[in-house]
């Protein structure tokens, strides 16, 4: 059960992944196309900005959930790490339970906003609706409950494998000839 879960929650990471990449290749083409549009014909495009938000916001949520599970998202790590054993690690469980109990916050209040906001809709795009736009909210809260939920029952080497490593663990002879190799030194 346990390596399945691991693996469907691999498909799920990737697919944020992926939200994430076209989210911002979106948001690049639409900015630059409204620029372009702006300056060169001096025409406004109205439906650039608007979508633009969209994907912003797609991005913020479910770009969370994704560096989440890579264990890449801001924390304070310096802390937990001068802990003496096994400290850490219940630190890190109480982490875990307060980030379920904040994306369980995502869910309800995320489909409370999306249900409220469901029959508004952008004066530029009549047929999108905001409360499509802010299914990400609960969306991302699940992905995120999943993740933690994950961490939780089917990761004992997650605190190790986040673990933030000192700058005298990476700074080896073979990475500063690297560097400078790269430096052309």
């Amino acid at each position: 059960m346990g390596a399945r879960y691991v693996r469907a929650m691999d498909w799920i990471y990737w697919f944020c992944i992926a939200i994430g990449v076209f989210s911002v290749v979106a948001m690049t083409g639409l900015i630059g196309t409204g620029v372009f549009l702006r300056y060169v014909f001096n025409y406004g495009a109205q439906f650039a900005e608007p979508m633009a938000i969209f994907f912003a916001i797609q991005l913020t949520f479910y770009g969370a959930a994704a560096c989440l599970r890579a264990g890449v998202h801001l924390r304070l790590a310096v802390f937990v790490n001068l802990l003496p054993p096994p400290w850490p690690d219940v630190v890190d469980r109480v982490i875990h339970v307060l980030l379920a109990g904040f994306a369980l916050f995502m869910i309800v209040w995320g489909i409370s906003l999306s249900q409220t906001t469901w029959f508004q809709s952008y004066p530029e795009f009549q047929y999108v609706k905001v409360g499509l736009v802010y299914t990400a909210i609960p969306g991302a809260g699940i992905v995120t409950l999943l993740f933690v939920l994950e961490t939780l029952f089917f990761h004992a080497e997650h605190v190790e494998h986040q673990r933030v490593y000192t700058p005298e663990e990476h700074d080896t002879d073979q990475d500063r000839e690297e560097l400078e190799s790269v430096l052309g030194r």
